[in-house]
């Protein structure tokens, strides 16, 4: 009675159909980033005074870039994930349920670095909310291939790349967090690095595929 149940149940949780898993973690997404813009209010000053008022917001206007960036960029990791698979399991669509759950926190973490960069607090809240997002996106890649979910005409070499790839921007935000408590400016800067090891990563790959041609 216990294994037909457990069967049961995993027929239940799992099949081959990820398309309303996508559908909804992209309404997710796309409200998450709208909501980054909606907070953005136009200065209601004289029109004398309206040039200043829109240079008092650009920590605002500074936050919403960055979140924006990077939430696009951890959308199209998830993207691309599902695009690979050939099913899903409930492990995943639990996993997935709590991505979805800190990206819904978006738009409270973006308003605390606009209106708290200058504090540790602000700072250390932005970057735990960004590193959280990321690390169940990377949790995500590393969980798909233990349990063979990913579909059999998947280039090794690019799962490879993505495990490489997808714990470097959670892991800056992450260890910018102790950064933060000393210098919250040093830790804004810090999250540069995300550019930089990605287009380094970008240079060795593309060397070592014209190292393979030319071989």
């Amino acid at each position: 009675m216990t294994e037909n149940s457990s069967s049961f149940k995993r027929g239940l949780d799992s099949g081959p159909d990820t398309e309303r898993t996508m559908f909804f973690s992209d309404a997710v997404f796309a409200i998450a980033m709208t909501l980054l813009a909606v907070d953005i209010k136009a200065p209601d000053v004289p029109p004398d005074q309206l040039g200043q008022a829109i240079l008092e917001q650009r920590p605002e206007f500074f936050a919403y870039a960055l979140s924006f960036a990077v939430a696009g960029a951890y959308w199209l990791s998830h993207h691309r994930l599902f695009r690979l698979l050939k099913g899903f399991t409930g492990g995943l669509q639990r996993l997935n349920l709590l991505l979805l759950f800190f990206v819904a926190l978006l738009a409270y973490a973006t308003d605390m670095l606009a209106l708290h960069d200058d504090t540790s607090l602000g700072v250390v809240i932005y970057a735990a909310a960004l590193g959280l997002i990321g690390s169940v996106n990377t949790l995500m890649w590393s969980y798909c291939r233990r349990h063979g979910l990913f579909r059999d005409d998947v280039n090794p070499g690019l799962l490879q790349y993505a495990r490489v790839r997808a714990p470097i921007t959670p892991a800056v935000f992450i260890l910018s967090i102790p950064i933060a408590f000393v210098s919250p400016s040093a830790a804004e800067y810090s999250w540069l690095s995300i550019l930089v090891i990605n287009l380094g990563l970008r240079l060795v790959g593309s060397r070592r595929r014209n190292a393979a041609g030319g071989a």
